[in-house]
């Protein structure tokens, strides 16, 4: 069997939730990290006793080894540039959300990837996780009528923990918007497609505390996503709540319920005419999975393609731009 060669770039909380992931893969062999850190202890304790090449520099990386897909996982504002130079090298590349930060790069990699013989996908994890698929495909069927509304919430702690505080400065990380909220954007843009019209509320980050509250408004129905960072100590907590003619759809502290009833999922959601069907329990791990099985097989990565990704960016850039009040 072929195992896909893969080298990591970023092992920060992310990367190394990633590098976890692999090990459940057997279709894909990590060779190679690259991090800036790659010397400093903490680094070397996370890698201790694994068989790899280590880099500092991804020039240097992409000089001396050959894989078959690079995973970036590096903060935000360094996306565009790596993802570019992998694809013009005609590497495989898979890249940690959000694609990019604005439109213009955004527009940047899709014109190197329409001409790229590589593929490339964003990980865009909530489309893989099973409540989400869940709920998805119930909207596709519509078995308990037409969707009429859907409440999204994800809060946490401010990020104080990144790599150079990267995450803390809106200039380098988008802000609660493009790194919180758009995992719940982006989902909802991906079954439903573009809304026809979109505000929000929105406290850029001060005294450690940032909120977006956005509102898209399509043609029968309007969803609502609220992301926040706050200053207290508040553990991470994403929840939904969706609303039809004759029922109703909820997932929250890690359960699903429909019309009052626990859904409890299988090993499998979905259909292949809806393009959905994850296994395990691990969404990070499916995501992956699912990537490397395009580029075993040759099919494109129609789950997540370069160009809803891209729409993902613009939709966040959309709703800041239609803010009602900046508090």
């Amino acid at each position: 069997m072929k195992k896909i060669k893969v080298a990591l770039v970023g092992l920060g909380g992310m990367g190394t939730g990633h590098s976890r992931a692999y090990e459940g893969i057997d279709e894909m062999e990590l060779v190679a990290v690259c991090d800036v850190r790659i010397n400093e202890s903490e680094l070397k304790e996370k890698l201790e006793g694994k068989s790899l090449n280590l880099y500092d520099d991804l020039d240097e990386m992409l000089g001396k080894e050959q894989p078959d897909m690079v995973d970036i996982v590096t903060p935000s504002y360094l996306h565009a540039d790596m993802v570019i130079k992998c694809l013009k090298k005609g590497i495989n590349v898979l890249c940690e959300k959000p694609m990019t930060l604005t439109e213009e790069e955004a527009e940047r990699i899709l014109s190197v990837a329409k001409n790229a013989k590589a593929k490339f996908m964003v990980a865009h994890v909530v489309r893989f996780m099973k409540p989400y698929a869940y709920l998805a495909e119930e909207i596709r069927k519509g078995e308990i009528g037409k969707l009429l509304r859907i409440d999204f919430r994800r809060i946490s702690s401010v990020p104080k923990w990144s790599w150079n505080d990267w995450m803390r400065d809106e200039e380098r990380s988008g802000g609660v918007g493009m790194d919180l909220s758009i995992h719940d954007i982006d989902f909802a843009q991906s079954v439903l497609g573009l809304p026809e019209e979109v505000s929000c509320i929105y406290r850029p980050l001060k005294d450690n505390s940032s909120y977006i509250i956005s509102a898209l408004k399509y043609k029968d129905a309007v969803v609502t996503c609220e992301g926040a960072w706050y200053n207290a100590d508040i553990p991470f907590s994403a929840e939904f709540y969706a609303y039809f003619d004759d029922g109703y759809i909820y997932f929250k502290d890690g359960t699903l319920i429909k019309n009052g009833e626990k859904i409890e999922l299988q090993n499998s959601v979905g259909g292949e005419d809806f393009g959905i069907n994850i296994s395990g329990d691990d969404a990070y791990q499916s995501e992956i999975r699912y990537f490397i099985d395009c580029i075993l097989t040759g099919k494109e990565p129609e789950r997540v393609t370069p160009e809803s990704s891209a729409e993902s960016i613009k939709l966040v850039r959309k709703l800041l731009e239609n803010t009602i009040f900046k508090i």
